[in-house]
């Protein structure tokens, strides 16, 4: 909550200073970077379950050697991304393009961040381990306050230096508490075993999240100019800020019903597990999305007043409250082990959202046309899911011996 409380400070400062075309410049580069996060091929999320797995099954050996291959993969990956970024930095600055060559530094430390950072998270795995995640996050968060009055003087200066130097800070904290101290070990063969754990789930999670992200910055960018990208990229700075209490209650839900379908393998029992949350959550998150929506208009204008060009996208972006709520039921996808019904969901929605966006954009809608197409991509998910649902409750209804 400290952290929040820091980031969300700072960024209300960071948008009275910084101009959309200045945040939207500097966020076009992380588009690279968030496409080049697909090589890390699922592995930390092959740690994440085996692991801890083999640790509770007291084979110590093999859960050190998993970990070993995964270091040894993400190390790798993270070194020869980021010095090709550092590569592009370099070129850039020899035409003298400042600005370029600070953009291109600051995705050398993200990308060491996602990658390499991802896998140091996944091998913190105990109470105390949790602390040190805690406290690398509000060391960061308190390094990205120090850099806040530079934004007064050379706003898009200070955009790279919170950036970069928070990445900095909280990647050397956990590297440095690291609990995991093993050597480099690599077999293709293990490696490849990993992958085939990995990588089917990673590829349905990017496809609805970072993916999907990416591609709403993409046709934002390429259609719209960097303006428009800056203007986006507040209003999802504002959206992801209020989105905790959906967040959180996803996050409470997940987890039961997977502990739901373990002990009853039933899709009626579950399905009436996430009853009252969906009811109750959707509704109130609606209600949250129209008072935020009010309140939007008269909020904007005084804090960031850069931005009041966003304000029909901020409300229009806050139906995605609702919308996640709605998504608990797809846990139980995950929970079933549906790794095809989990890509055509995130699959499916993410194309209908990029098909309906462009023909949106080419008939001149604008910006808040992408955002409504986005919200109909994640509806179009949310049926999916549920006839793919559907069909297996009915499926176990009508078997023999199956509950009515």
């Amino acid at each position: 909550m400290f952290a929040t409380v820091i980031g969300v400070a700072g960024s209300l400062i960071q948008a009275r200073f910084v101009t959309p075309e200045d945040l939207g410049y500097f966020r076009s580069y992380s588009i690279a970077t968030g496409y080049a996060f697909i090589l890390h091929l699922g592995i930390f999320g092959a740690m994440q379950r085996l692991y801890p797995f083999y640790i509770g099954k007291g084979q110590k050996e093999q859960a050190q050697r998993v970990a070993e291959i995964c270091q040894s993969w993400n190390v790798a990956v993270s070194a020869i991304v980021s010095g090709g970024f550092v590569v592009l930095a370099v070129a850039t600055l020899c035409t003298g393009n400042w600005r370029a060559t600070l953009g291109w530094l600051v995705q050398a430390v993200a990308m060491a961040g996602f990658i390499y950072g991802g896998y140091l998270g996944a091998s913190y795995r105990s109470g105390h381990d949790f602390v040190h995640l805690t406290k690398s996050s509000i060391y960061s968060s308190v390094v990205g306050l120090l850099t806040l009055p530079l934004f007064v003087l050379w706003p898009y200066v200070a955009l790279v230096l919170k950036s970069g130097l928070t990445g900095i800070v909280s990647l050397g904290y956990l590297h440095y508490y690291r609990p995991l101290r093993i050597p480099w070990r690599f077999s293709w063969r293990e490696w490849f075993e990993l992958i085939k754990q990995g990588l089917p789930i990673f590829i349905a999670d990017y496809g609805k999240t970072v993916l999907w992200s990416l591609v709403e910055v993409t046709i934002v960018l390429s259609q719209l100019g960097v303006r428009a990208l800056g203007l986006w990229s507040m209003s999802r700075m504002v959206i992801e800020a209020a989105i905790k209490v959906p967040q959180a209650i996803t996050s409470v839900y997940a987890p039961r019903i997977t502990e739901c379908y373990g002990r009853t393998e039933s899709v009626k029992e579950c399905m009436k597990l996430s009853q009252k949350p969906v009811l109750w959550g959707t509704f109130s998150m609606l209600g949250m999305a129209v008072c935020s929506s009010l309140v939007l208009p008269f909020i904007v204008p005084i804090i960031m007043p850069k931005y009041v060009a966003a304000i029909s996208t901020m409300c229009l972006m806050t139906l995605t409250f609702p919308l996640m709520v709605l998504e608990i039921p797809q846990n139980l996808l995950i929970s079933m082990g549906e790794r095809t019904q989990q890509n055509i969901v995130a699959y499916a929605g993410l194309g209908c959202f990029s098909l309906m966006a462009l023909g949106a954009v080419k008939l001149g809608l604008g910006i808040n046309s992408i955002a409504g197409a986005s919200l109909l991509g994640q509806v179009i998910s949310r049926v999916i899911a549920g006839c793919f649902l559907y069909s297996t409750y009915r499926r176990q209804v009508d078997a023999p011996g199956g509950c009515r």
